[in-house]
């Protein structure tokens, strides 16, 4: 990838490499947000935009659940809001040995993402013999599985009818959302994420689509209010009292969800056909 902001790579590298020791830090993907709060007729090329955020792939000794986003928050404070990102933090250990498909997404990033560190002394040191490649019978695995936990949720939801369910019915939502992220992950990118939360998973279906923010967006107060409900998971069942809620927001966000499902389900089948059809044609050029 050609590297536009290379200043700021170099300034959030900093900041990452000052928090954690890591073995290699690469960045596959970089999104600008333009300044509409003012007139643009009047701002230089560098007051254009305003906020830059970066997709690292960093492969570190140590991975833990909650690293990625307590690194992503410093480096928005450090920067003062000017650099944000979504940093896949993986050991190189776990990875050494994934089967080619699983290995794919990692080699890409190798090869066509832009190096911002290497530790000399201890390199991530993952060979990968072979190019990878994706199983064409895996990948729709996965999304037949995913598909069918999301559709099952929301079948549940929607029969639910009652006083003081919202907060269940919020948390099926939330299963129905998460495993639908985790299927578009898998389909465009090849990727599966160790790390969870919606606004992580959300964050990196914007690489391939916008699908996340259009139906979940997150601007006025409300929309706001309405992901804050859609975050809650299962684990906050455990010990909760349940109390009625604004029925109205539930029955917001359940239609969006169901609009979410719909149009993630044709994303997904017109990428698996595109990539059928590139298999297909890389068949044909093999047996000629």
């Amino acid at each position: 990838m050609n590297a536009i902001d290379k200043a700021g790579m170099e300034i959030v590298t900093k900041i990452i490499l000052e928090s954690m020791k890591a073995n290699g830090i690469y960045c596959f993907g970089e999104k600008k947000k333009r300044n509409i709060d003012q007139n643009i007729f009047n701002l230089t090329e560098a007051e254009l935009f305003k906020h830059t955020h970066f997709y690292l792939l960093i492969i570190a000794p140590d991975s833990r659940t909650n690293l990625a986003g307590d690194l992503a928050d410093l480096v928005r404070t450090k920067t003062k809001g000017k650099y944000s990102t979504t940093l896949l933090i993986h050991n190189a250990v776990s990875i050494r040995p994934l089967t080619s498909h699983r290995l794919y997404f990692f080699y890409e990033v190798f090869k066509k993402g832009y190096t911002l560190y290497e530790n000399e002394i201890v390199p991530p040191n993952i060979a990968i013999d072979e190019i990878p490649s994706r199983k064409l019978k895996l990948i729709r695995s996965h999304w037949r599985n995913r598909n069918k936990i999301a559709e099952t949720f929301l079948d549940a939801e929607n029969q639910i009818d009652g006083f003081d369910t919202e907060l269940i019915q919020e948390c099926m939502l939330h299963i129905v959302v998460e495993q639908t992220c985790l299927a578009l992950i898998d389909v465009f990118l090849g990727y599966r994420p160790n790390h969870f939360s919606l606004v992580y998973l959300f964050d990196i279906c914007e690489i391939f689509c916008s699908l996340t923010t259009d139906t979940f967006p997150r601007k006025t107060e409300e929309d706001k209010k309405l992901f804050e409900l859609l975050k809650v998971n299962l684990s906050s069942l455990r010990w909760v009292e349940l109390k009625t809620s604004s029925f109205l927001n539930t029955e917001i966000l359940e239609r969006r969800c169901h609009i979410f499902q719909e149009k993630a389900t044709i994303l997904i089948e017109t990428e698996l056909e595109r990539l059928e059809n590139v298999e297909l044609k890389n068949q044909s050029h093999a047996n000629k």
